[in-house]
């Protein structure tokens, strides 16, 4: 067995913290990586009891295990606090043994440091239930407080609201100042709504520039509306951000006990739907959800379902061809591309409901190519006439179509200069200095371009002139004014006027009236579309017309 002496050499090149006391908690041997961590020498250690060194608090469950392990004869461990030579609180593990020598028992303790382990695990805990950058909860978190406050409710009916909170022109900011301001906006903001918040509420950052606020224990007085009133307000004043101000505002979607949820999910789905209505809305507001937004909500997600469908097998979607014609109807100038949708489960769907769906899911991109090259096959049977595709703001950012477009006119033997590019004001400028680049290099190559919707945008002469257009459509909410007094006439002769000026054909479109027909024609307008002289017709529809408008228009 090895002497007293040998023992203390090897326990002193542990690196533990070591200790062995007597049966009466007196320390008989200690090493050295126990003295440094009380900061005793041995010698004042020594015939001592932990209770002369270290605070009673400290000390109480420390010796109660020690008084288990000597009773029982069964290892301990105990986890606590000690405060070391420097006074920092430290986060140690005692591990207890007995051992008998000579009749008599001792207990060996050993004692190891877990501070840095149990930062590192606070951490960890920490970062799974908040967001690195603002420090807020996250979505784990308010899952777990939205589950404990369903579970309230359903023990005692108490009130509570999940409010969806995003931020408008987010995207902005970050092409604008980059992403470094981008997210000193969404700490500021996620400041602000925790200023608002109350104590017992939850503020989440669950998404970029998305937060939830879960708001519990609503009495009868509590008003949501002020609450996103106030949200509103501190979204729209403006951020410091890189020695600059930027402005923004927030769409708002709620959902509130008892609406209908049954579980977290069913909430946060509710908060999802309004918080889409209040930005289809125009943003910058709150909507609450409803029976009846829901229900629109489920149309639309079933429209997108069998919009994938049709756009993979083709069923239901035609393409329908409206003219542009001359002053008497007979002659026609071109045609206008128009997409139509049957669909089974739904029936006939008009444009103005399917088409912002396709335009939100990023489904534009086939459905546009469906139809540029169904239209463009059809119409290079029809040499002379050109026909007219609408291009939406999405379908123009998107890289590649300029190559595209010209893929499939050229596949289907249609010249380029007989295919016109129908595109808003507002796709233009949406779509920035790519847009109008793409449609100069389509230009270039013969294809027209027609200004749509012309006078509902952001409609000057510089931007005409910018943007290098071919043709003009005054649009159809000036054309249905006239004959009824006010502003339209004016304004269509005035747009008449422009396209004299620079040399740009004007097209008036929604014309369903012969006395729209003839203050047009008399205004000095050469070119008509709308129901007075044909609707939008189907393709064989469409033959016959073409038929007999060209038989017409040599026979004038």
């Amino acid at each position: 067995m090895p002497a007293l002496a040998d023992l203390q050499a090897l326990l002193d090149v542990i690196p533990t913290a070591i200790m062995i006391k007597d049966a009466r908690h007196r320390l008989v041997m200690v090493n050295d990586s126990l003295c440094a961590m009380l900061g005793e020498p041995r010698a004042v250690l020594l015939g001592r009891e932990p209770g002369d060194v270290l605070p009673h608090h400290q000390v109480a469950a420390f010796e109660r295990s020690n008084n288990h392990v000597l009773a029982t004869g069964l290892d301990d461990e105990v986890e606590q606090e000690l405060t070391d030579i420097e006074g920092r609180t430290k986060r140690i593990i005692t591990r207890n043994r007995r051992v008998t020598i000579d009749g008599q028992h001792f207990l060996v303790a050993v004692t190891t440091d877990v501070t840095e382990a149990r930062e590192a695990e606070a951490r960890n805990r920490y970062l799974a239930f908040h967001d690195a950058l603002t420090g807020l909860p996250n979505r784990t978190l308010l899952n777990e407080r939205i589950e404990q406050a369903l579970l309230r409710d359903r023990r005692a009916p108490a009130s509570c609201a999940l409010l969806y909170v995003d931020l408008d022109r987010f995207k902005e900011v970050n092409d604008s100042h980059g992403h470094a301001a981008g997210d000193m906006l969404i700490r500021a903001f996620g400041q602000r709504l925790a200023a608002i918040a109350r104590a017992s509420d939850t503020v989440a950052r669950i998404g970029g520039d998305e937060f939830a606020i879960l708001l519990t224990d609503l009495g009868d007085g509590f008003d949501i509306d002020q609450i996103c009133a106030r949200i509103l307000d501190a979204a729209s004043q403006p951020f410091d951000v890189q020695a600059a101000q930027v402005f923004v505002n927030a769409s708002i979607g709620v959902a509130a006990l008892p609406d209908g949820a049954t579980d977290r999910d069913e909430l946060h789905r509710m908060a999802d739907v309004a918080l889409y209505h209040a930005k289809a809305a125009g943003r910058g507001c709150a909507h609450r959800f409803s029976p009846a937004l829901d229900q629109q909500a489920r149309r639309r997600a079933t429209i997108e379902r069998c919009l994938r469908t049709a756009l993979a097998t083709g069923e239901g979607l035609e393409v329908h061809y409206q003219p542009v014609v001359d002053g008497s109807g007979a002659f026609v100038r071109s045609m206008e591309a128009l997409v139509r949708w049957t669909q089974p489960e739904l029936g006939a769907l008009a444009p103005a409901e399917f088409v912002p769906i396709a335009e939100e899911t990023g489904l534009i991109v086939p459905l546009g190519e469906w139809v540029l090259e169904r239209a463009a096959r059809m119409m290079a049977q029809w040499p002379g006439i050109p026909i007219a595709v609408n291009v939406s703001p999405i379908q123009i950012r998107t890289a590649g179509i300029v190559e595209r477009v010209f893929e499939i006119v050229d596949s289907v033997g249609l010249p380029r200069d007989q295919l016109h590019i129908e595109i808003t004001e507002t796709a233009i400028f949406d779509g920035g200095d790519g847009a109008a680049e793409k449609l100069r290099r389509l230009r270039a190559a013969g294809v027209k371009i027609v200004l749509d919707d012309f006078g509902t945008g952001y409609s000057s002469l510089s931007h005409l002139q910018r943007l290098e257009v071919d043709r003009v459509k005054i649009d159809q909410s000036f054309v249905g004014g006239l004959g009824a007094g006010g502003d339209s006439r004016r304004i269509v002769e005035a747009v008449l006027c422009i396209g004299r000026t620079l040399g740009i054909a004007v097209t008036a479109e929604g014309v369903e009236s012969e006395t729209q027909r003839c203050i047009l024609r008399d205004s000095g307008c050469t070119e008509f579309q709308g129901y007075f002289f044909s609707e939008p017709l189907p393709e064989a529809a469409m033959r016959a017309y073409l038929s007999q408008a060209r038989v017409s228009a040599r026979a004038a």
